[in-house]
């Protein structure tokens, strides 16, 4: 029971070391790249919570026309391309210097959300992210247009 107890106090005192060490060689500055352990904890917990708010009831989705997929389009040319630059796969320098940076919404990554999640990050945004909300600013359907419009986007390279 006495080895249990000190092997416990030990591991206690490592992670308690490690999180001091971590905390203490981490700045707040977003001009640099997120650790390994951040980017990995920030990245599954986004995940995470992105999933969980698009299982929850969502607005009809528009069909997949081209005549949607092309008024998706009007909308991200003046609510997305500030960002995630005209083609939507390079970064404009705004989109580039957030941090997280602006990704290619042709990338694998992107392209591997559901289209309910695409909504879900179209409409609420994700916080802390600089991806902001467009819930107030667009209807759901030009929402759902949107995703339609970035599904078109030709994927490789970035």
């Amino acid at each position: 029971m006495r080895t249990l107890a000190l092997l416990i106090l030990i591991v206690i005192v490592l992670v308690g070391a490690g999180v001091y060490y971590y905390v203490r060689s981490t700045g707040v500055s977003a001009l640099q790249p997120p650790g390994m352990v951040e980017k990995f904890a920030a990245s599954h917990a986004k995940d995470w919570l992105i999933s969980r708010a698009a299982s929850q009831p969502l607005p009809p989705e528009t069909p997949g026309t081209a005549e949607n997929a092309t008024d998706g389009h009007t909308q991200y040319g003046s609510l997305c391309a500030g960002c995630h630059g005209y083609d939507g796969r390079t970064p404009t320098k705004q989109g580039a210097s957030m941090s997280p940076r602006a990704p290619s919404l042709a990338s694998a990554g992107t392209q591997r959300y559901s289209d309910a999640e695409l909504y879900v990050i179209v409409h609420d945004g994700i916080r802390m992210s600089g991806m902001p909300g467009f819930g107030n600013a667009a209807s759901s359907n030009e929402v759902w247009n949107l995703v339609h419009y970035i599904r078109t986007l030709p994927t490789g390279g970035h």
